[in-house]
């Protein structure tokens, strides 16, 4: 990918100096910032670098297969959604999951604003933040979308604001997903996961599904679900970086918005949090090794952790209907969310802990600790 296609912002740290984006995407080497963020604008606007300057962790997942850019925009199916996929971050639209067919046309994986080219404009660039702007407009939907990509200058965070506004003149069913695949070393053997859900499910496999060690069709309480081998899985953990698996859980009992990584042996964690207003579920993609098939062929160990206003994926539209939350977008109708993710480093004493909350500090946090970030964890 071009260096001019990408778009980097970073945080102060020891021998900063503030860059421009352009000249930030130029000098990657040289950066001395605690935390980049790296966007791709002719595909997707996805995300393709959250990394953590202190640890020089990427909490991210990139692709081990080859791709490319797509050439112009293309039927959004799941074989060229995937020979497009370089890992990372992606924004879905307006579908998630599997095809939804409309009057004229239909879409079959994921949507089509992952495939398209943004236009993309520096919003902001003070000693605050820098801010990027993009934009984009569906080519088979009548659904533009905006969004604001926030770096501040005093904590390692990636605020983002979105809109979406129907054109169109007539009420259209859409899903809204963030597509974010994590990866080594953030993850392994090591890590937790925790996220507020009292439970959740999984979906019936089809027959010639591989490699699963969860029961399909089977309800959880979060977050031991039904094990293929008659025992039972603890979700909270990630399985020996060479296991074999694959399967894809959905958490739509969400008591609140967010979840948080942490391992101790890179002294990382990495935390996202969103309204569960729109986003009402947490997809678990979960390709430990055992996606046999084009164009992973069991080379990727990643969680993707996707927040997203339905579910199921794979029975869509007719099971997201029956659950009640596919949304629909009258015409001339905007609706709007913010989402905040944080890189941040957290001692890890006494062991492995659980993360009970996600939150802003409050004053007495700062009275405590003058050098809080803006994000904390609060442990049990």
């Amino acid at each position: 990918m071009c260096e001019d296609n990408i778009w980097s912002s970073g945080t102060s740290g020891p021998g900063y100096r503030r860059r421009t984006p352009i000249e930030a995407s130029t000098h990657r080497s040289s950066k001395t910032n605690i935390y980049g963020s790296w966007f791709s604008r002719e595909k997707g606007g996805d995300i393709v670098e959250f990394r953590d300057k202190r640890t020089d962790v990427d909490v991210l997942w990139h692709a081990d297969h080859e791709w490319s850019s797509p050439p112009a925009p293309i039927p959004p199916t799941e074989t060229t959604w995937n020979e497009h996929y370089p890992g990372d971050w992606q924004l879905n639209l307006p579908v998630a999951g599997g095809r939804l067919g409309f009057p004229g046309g239909r879409y079959d994986h994921h949507g089509e604003s992952a495939l398209l080219p943004w236009k993309a404009t520096v919003a902001r660039d003070d000693e605050d933040a820098v801010t990027l702007a993009l934009s984009t407009t569906l080519r088979r939907y009548p659904f533009s979308i905006h969004r604001e990509l926030t770096v501040p200058a005093d904590a390692a965070r990636l605020e983002i604001e979105e809109t979406i506004t129907n054109e169109g003149g007539v009420e259209l069913e859409y899903a809204w997903q963030h597509h974010v695949a994590l990866g080594r070393p953030l993850l392994g053997p090591a890590p937790r996961l925790d996220v507020p859900a009292e439970g959740g499910y999984v979906e019936d496999y089809d027959d010639d599904h591989a490699n699963n060690r969860l029961v399909g069709g089977a309800d959880f309480a979060w977050p031991d679900a039904p094990g293929a081998d008659g025992g039972t899985v603890d979700l909270s953990r990630f399985p020996p970086t060479d296991a074999e698996f694959h399967d894809l859980a959905y958490l739509d009992e969400l008591i609140e918005g967010w979840y948080a990584v942490t391992n101790p042996d890179v002294d990382l964690g990495f935390a996202l949090q969103w309204p569960t207003d729109p986003f009402e579920s947490l997809w678990y993609w979960q390709p430990f090794g055992g996606m046999d098939e084009s164009p992973f062929w069991g080379r990727n160990y990643t969680a993707g952790l996707e927040p997203t206003t339905a579910h199921p994926g794979h029975s869509y539209p007719d099971a997201q209907r029956a659950n009640g939350p596919i949304r629909t977008l009258a015409p001339g109708e905007t609706v709007s969310a913010s989402q905040r993710y944080s890189a941040e480093a957290h001692p890890f004493r006494g062991g492995r802990k659980r993360v009970s909350s996600v939150r802003q500090p409050t004053d007495e946090d700062r009275v405590d600790s003058p050098t809080l970030a803006q994000d904390i964890y609060i442990y049990i």
